[in-house]
């Protein structure tokens, strides 16, 4: 009968240690990932002659890396890598662009990322974000400026949060916690300034 009860509750032991794991190996991984796009990113460099950009042997080619772009939100410590397309692969490292036919600071530009398991990753303090919060999306020496104006609760299905809109806007998405609905923040573009300023 001890036995058994031993066996039971080593059982119980190894599940727990496999449940603790999953989220610390995909966080491991997801880090990993991080830590190879910032360094092809530091590895752009510009020939001072011609200006041209040397070829890198990473996963991602030289157009991919010219196209990220940043996304940071000062309310909630956040500042991530925005890729230009969605795929499994890049939303396990970095937010992601919806659309490929969307550009920043015209009609409404989308952003998804994951919540993330710990920390600040992605978008997992995204729920905090509250009316009025600024929103900066940096992309090729332009910071375009967001105000956020709405936040809500949708359902997986009601895509038309990702519609084009008159009026240039951001929206950004990720899951509930439960996983089973979708936050969505919206801001409205208050301003660009161009790199030059900035300095």
């Amino acid at each position: 009968m001890i036995k058994g009860k031993s066996l039971i509750g080593l059982i119980f032991i190894l599940v727990g240690i496999v449940f603790v794991s999953i989220p610390l190996y995909n966080e491991w991984q997801q880090s990993k990932g991080v830590s190879a796009l910032e360094g092809a990113l530091a590895s752009l460099e510009v020939d001072p002659l011609n200006g041209s950009v040397q070829e890198l042997e990473t996963q991602w080619s030289k157009e991919e890396l010219e196209n990220v772009m940043t996304l940071d939100i000062p309310s909630i410590d956040l500042e991530q890598y925005v890729l230009d397309e969605t795929t499994e692969e890049n939303l396990a490292i970095a937010l992601t662009q919806v659309s490929e036919n969307q550009t920043p600071g015209e009609g409404n530009f989308s952003i998804a990322g994951h919540r993330g398991y710990r920390g600040d990753r992605h978008f997992r303090q995204l729920s905090n974000v509250s009316d009025g919060d600024e929103v900066r999306l940096i992309s090729e020496g332009k910071t375009y400026i967001y105000e956020v104006n709405s936040i809500s609760i949708v359902e997986p299905t009601q895509l038309d949060v990702l519609d084009d809109s008159e009026e240039a806007e951001i929206t950004l998405i990720t899951c509930t916690m439960s996983g089973e609905q979708r936050l969505i923040v919206k801001g409205k573009l208050v301003e660009v300034i161009e790199e030059s300023q900035t300095v």
